[in-house]
């Protein structure tokens, strides 16, 4: 049974009664309004099919007045509307029937009052609504999820009070009615994807004789909705699309929109989210499914519009695509201060971050780093060199990508695509694998694992996963994968990859909330993507230059001009105690240095011999080793010879 919503707008009460009394007569639920406020407040705020406004709302004797028409243009432009009047003129016939940009018109009938019969006005609305608002109120739904409209309207506007939720769910059911209202069933699956004002479905629709089609179904508020359709049909390269999904149709009501893809792949419903599938599946088969997305499906997308483009672009690009652009160096700040916070409460880890320094400190081993924030907020980063452009996908992680049963991996988020570098698909999953899809809780075993990456020679070496976990084992192998597919598709430098990397983990930064209460998981993801931003920045900055010695690229190197350490290329800045030590070390490199003579020799204090454990020394050397030594528990530049002194070993 049809359960149309229909608008009845005019400041004459007697009218208002009287068709609104015969529309309801016919079947229709009628909302009355007598004002241009009345009528945009019941447009804007119900569920409304159909609106019928009368052209002058304010006053029947002034020819000025075009508040219906203002209304019919300017208010809920997905809702067809007739304007009627007392005073047809020719003009406003063709101002209400003239196309806008998006080929709207403000109405899709002009009637004169003065000739129209109520049964004439009724056969009109009933054959725009047969032609405009096509409902299948005989649809039957069916969920495979405990999921319900109810669930996805508050999710989409989880602001909205409850005495609103209802009719927007009423609204959304309205949505899957059009949009399907060629069928006789549907089942709606399991929630793929929540992300950026959208959700999306996996749909088996059936026809009459039971036959089924299978389609991917974005939907969500409108605006999303309709930005992700522009994309689709401006930048997905038409002769690419039979290799991925093609877009069916689309429906719209006042606040949401839906546009349903046909699947292209095998069994919609053994398919998975490739999140799940990484965790689930083996190292070979996530491989196989990365090399039909990258090589196959998105292959075709980077052979479009191909060019390579300047630095200036680059730097440009990436601030506005990570968001860095919109983000302040207060804001990151404070969301680092509440990190720490966080993470000591929970036993996690101690983070400081200085001006300059970043010290992340798990029991007695102590990391220090370049502090991110200060690289990126003055201008540290060295200039990008160019890099290769072309058609992209924009935002790859654990949800945008489907897998089927035949290791095939399918797009089904295009609200991001876009003209950009190659690079940005490979580090956006790679960052999500990293914390997203790793489920790891212990920062520690995160952050070794992000120094096995680190270690790597280049951006196709292989990382070393020697007595790693199996499932670290396995994470690891998938990144290096995706850096293997980069370097295949774009040709792209370490140096290249790294400072696309840099801009999108520091945005992820940018995401943790203060005030919001994290697990543990999550947390030690947060952990994680600090360390890897001071790494990156630590990289990248300008203080790493190439004019330094190989041996600092390799090991240990001593900067005696700027009295500066620099260890496996980064640098690393040193109090003047540390600095006397490690000079007198670096000039006997290799051979034992008594505690005696790197006191009375190095530091130019008196030697103590009642005090065994030179307790001042023992400090400063241990503070050294928890800042240059990769692991400070398994040092392998700054031995200690017990009983007697140290020994500085270069050679490594």
């Amino acid at each position: 049974m049809s359960n149309y919503q229909i608008l009845l707008a005019d400041n004459t009460p007697a009218f208002l009664e009287n068709y609104g009394t015969f529309l309801e007569s016919n079947g229709y639920d009628v909302w009355r309004a007598n004002s241009p406020d009345e009528a945009t407040t019941i447009l804007e705020n119900g569920r409304i099919h159909f609106a019928i406004l009368d052209l002058r709302l304010v006053n029947d004797n002034d020819e000025l007045d075009k508040s219906g028409l203002q209304i019919a243009k300017e208010v809920a432009r997905s809702v067809p509307k007739m304007i009627l009047t007392n005073y047809p003129v020719y003009q406003d016939v063709v101002e209400v029937m003239r196309r806008d940009v998006h080929h709207l018109q403000p109405a899709v009938e002009f009637l004169d009052k003065k000739q129209t019969t109520l049964e004439e006005l009724a056969d009109t609305v009933s054959k725009t609504l047969r032609q405009y608002v096509k409902i299948n109120w005989e649809l039957a739904i069916h969920w495979e999820s405990a999921e319900s409209f109810l669930h996805f309207a508050s999710l989409l506007s989880p602001e909205l009070p409850q005495d609103k939720l209802g009719v927007r769910t009423a609204e959304f059911e309205d949505l899957f009615r059009m949009l399907f209202c060629d069928y006789a069933q549907i089942t709606i699956g399991k929630r793929l994807a929540l992300t950026n004002g959208r959700i999306v479905l996996p749909i088996f629709a059936f026809n009459a004789q039971g036959v089924q089609t299978k389609f991917i179904v974005s939907c969500g508020c409108q605006t999303a909705v309709f930005v992700e359709n522009e994309r689709y049909e401006k930048v997905v390269p038409t002769r690419f699309g039979v290799k991925n999904i093609g877009r069916l149709k689309t429906a719209e009501t006042t606040h949401y929109g839906a546009t349903a893809y046909t699947f292209m792949g095998s069994d919609l419903e053994s398919a998975t989210v490739l999140g799940e599938y990484i965790n689930a599946h083996a190292t070979e088969q996530v491989t196989a499914v990365l090399d039909h997305l990258y090589r196959q499906n998105l292959g075709g997308w980077y052979a479009t519009g191909r060019e390579e483009k300047s630095a200036d672009d680059l730097t440009k690009f990436y601030a506005h695509w990570s968001g860095l652009d919109k983000i302040l160096s207060a804001q990151l700040y404070k969301s680092v201060a509440a990190l720490a916070e966080k993470a000591l409460a929970m036993n996690m880890a101690r983070i400081d971050l200085g001006a300059s320094q970043l010290q992340i400190r798990f029991g007695d081993e102590q990391i220090s780093l370049t502090n991110p924030i200060c690289v990126w907020e003055n201008g540290l980063l060295q200039s990008p060199s160019p890099v290769v452009w072309g058609t992209t996908h924009g935002r790859l992680n654990g949800e945008t990508v489907l897998v089927d049963v035949k290791q095939q991996g399918w797009l089904i988020d295009f609200a991001q695509v876009g003209q950009a570098p190659l690079l940005i698909d490979f580090v956006s999953l790679e960052t999500a694998v990293k914390y997203d899809i790793f489920d790891c809780r212990n920062s520690v075993k995160r952050i070794q694992l992000e120094q096995r990456f680190n270690s790597a020679k280049g951006i196709h070496a292989p990382i070393d996963t020697q007595s790693l976990h199996p499932q670290k084992v396995h994470i690891a192998n998938v990144v290096a994968h995706i850096r293997q597919l980069a370097v295949e598709q774009t040709d792209c430098t370490l140096f290249d990859y790294q400072y696309a990397l840099f801009h999108i983990v520091l945005a992820h930064l940018a995401t943790f909330e203060p005030n919001t209460f994290y697990t543990p998981r999550v947390l030690s993801a947060f952990i994680h993507t600090l360390y890897e931003a001071a790494v990156l920045a630590q990289a990248l900055s300008r203080n790493h230059v190439d004019t330094i010695p190989s041996e600092a690229e390799a090991q240990l190197w001593l900067d005696t001009d700027n009295e500066v350490v620099w260890v496996e290329g980064y640098r690393h800045d040193l109090t003047s105690q540390e600095y006397k030590i490690l000079h007198y070390l670096y000039q006997h490199a290799g051979k034992l240095c008594e505690k005696q003579d790197i006191v009375e020799q190095a530091l130019q204090e008196m030697y103590d011999p009642y005090d065994l454990e030179q307790s001042r020394l023992t400090t400063a050397v241990s503070r050294l080793r928890r800042k240059l030594e990769p692991n400070s528990r398994k040092p392998k530049y700054l031995i200690t010879v017990h009983g007697r002194g140290y020994r500085l070993n270069l050679n490594n």
